[in-house]
């Protein structure tokens, strides 16, 4: 049985054999929609959403049918959890890191976080996964920059409401510092994990 590898912390965690990752997981050591992958999977995937850590009784037919077909059973019970909000902009994926693609353009994932410069990557280093990965948030985090800018001229703008303004301003801002700060720190350790709020957005395919 191949050996998994999860998510924690922002760090990659295992390998871990399957039984002790699912026993894990219905314990609640680790969240339900913590990102797992292991060799043969193309991308970190929620483990909620892998068959093989689903904990819910599978109807008496099911339990003789190949995997192929647990599938629909799996989705119809998923449609009663409460609707994830997260999923209007998609779920954010880990991206599983070259570790010769990291080391090479790692001054590029830094870059992606410091404003106009997250067009760089996309230019320097646009045949790299690890670049353009840290690249899309980087650019995520320049748009809110802007965003949070046009707030701040309204306030001008609206001086009986400026007060108003400017604390929308001023939290934004700070939702903004922190991200740049995660995205920095996780591009010079040379991780490619999502970060929080922005993560699933993707404006580069």
């Amino acid at each position: 049985m191949s050996d998994w590898y999860y998510a924690a912390n922002n760090e990659q965690k295992g390998p871990v054999n399957e039984s002790e990752l699912k026993g894990n997981l219905a314990s609640g050591k680790i969240p339900a929609d913590t990102l797992v992958w292991k060799d043969g999977m193309d991308n970190w995937t929620p483990a909620n959403q892998v068959a093989a850590f689903t904990f819910r009784p599978a109807p008496a037919p099911a339990a003789v049918q190949p995997p192929a077909e647990t599938a629909p059973a799996t989705k119809a019970a998923e449609s009663t959890q409460p609707v994830d909000l997260t999923k209007l902009v998609g779920p954010g994926e880990a991206l599983e890191v070259d570790a010769e693609d990291a080391e090479k353009n790692k001054i590029f994932g830094i870059l992606a976080y410091l404003g106009v410069l997250c067009l760089v990557p996309l230019v320097m280093a646009k045949d790299s996964p690890y670049a353009k990965y840290h690249a899309n948030q980087g650019l995520v985090l320049f748009l809110v920059e802007i965003a949070s800018g046009i707030i701040t001229f309204a306030g001008i703008l609206l001086p009986f409401v400026g007060f108003v303004f400017y604390i929308l301003h001023v939290i934004l801002y700070l939702v903004f510092l922190v991200l740049v700060v995660l995205g920095i720190i996780n591009a010079a350790a040379g991780k490619c994990v999502p970060l929080p709020v922005i993560g699933g957005i993707k404006l580069l395919k």
